[in-house]
């Protein structure tokens, strides 16, 4: 009867133990809301807790905006049209380019948010980079940036790229910019896993 008894005890105590434990995980978790080493602007995930990619400030922004598709829709105005005459849309014309035609591709520096990354892969495909440039629009002033923000864990493959920022040049562009950023190697992380931020510069600076 004291065995059962005197299990029962330890049974209690651990039940105690793992008790507090989960509430210094919760209270852990609770004090690190909403920061977010990798994903400063959101994620963007797959609903079975994977990752898929970062968003950017932009993206972030443009999300803010969308209306909620809940919001009951506005009333009809009861007032009829007092014209009959069709309403024509007016024509836009898009913004041509003002930059040059020819310019140089920097490609640097790379970002980590914790330690240090080089650049690996990254600073090769810079004829890509200006292409993207050219094919979308060109640039509008006499320099140009395009900032791209990703992940990179253990294989040293940037991963879950997102641009971050973007100066000179149309978004086409600038996700086209990404996309070949996307899966290419830069040297190991010191941690697990880091978000890094590479700078990609257009303008007739030395190469």
């Amino acid at each position: 009867m004291k065995r059962i008894v005197l299990s029962g005890l330890v049974f209690v105590g651990a039940l105690g133990v793992a008790a507090v434990a989960y509430s210094e995980t919760m209270e852990s978790l609770i004090r690190r809301y909403p920061f977010d080493p990798a994903c400063p602007w959101g994620r963007i995930a797959n609903g079975k807790g994977m990752i898929v990619r970062c968003l950017g400030d932009q993206e972030a922004a443009a999300l803010a905006k969308v209306p909620d598709p809940n919001a009951p829709a506005p009333a009809a105005s009861a007032t009829p049209a007092t014209s009959a005459t069709p309403a024509t849309s007016a024509s836009v014309t898009p913004p041509s380019s003002t930059g040059p035609s020819d310019f140089n591709v920097i490609v640097g520096p790379i970002v980590a948010d914790k330690g240090k990354l080089e650049l690996g892969k990254l600073k090769d495909p810079k004829d890509r980079y200006k292409k993207c440039v050219l094919d979308n629009g060109g640039l509008k002033g006499e320099s140009g940036e395009v900032q791209v923000r990703f992940m990179v864990m253990t294989k040293g493959i940037a991963e879950g790229v997102t641009v971050h920022k973007r100066m000179n040049v149309t978004s086409e562009a600038a996700r086209c910019v990404a996309d070949i950023v996307d899966r290419r190697r830069v040297s190991v992380p010191e941690e697990p896993m880091v978000g890094a931020t590479v700078f990609i510069k257009f303008g007739k600076g030395s190469e």
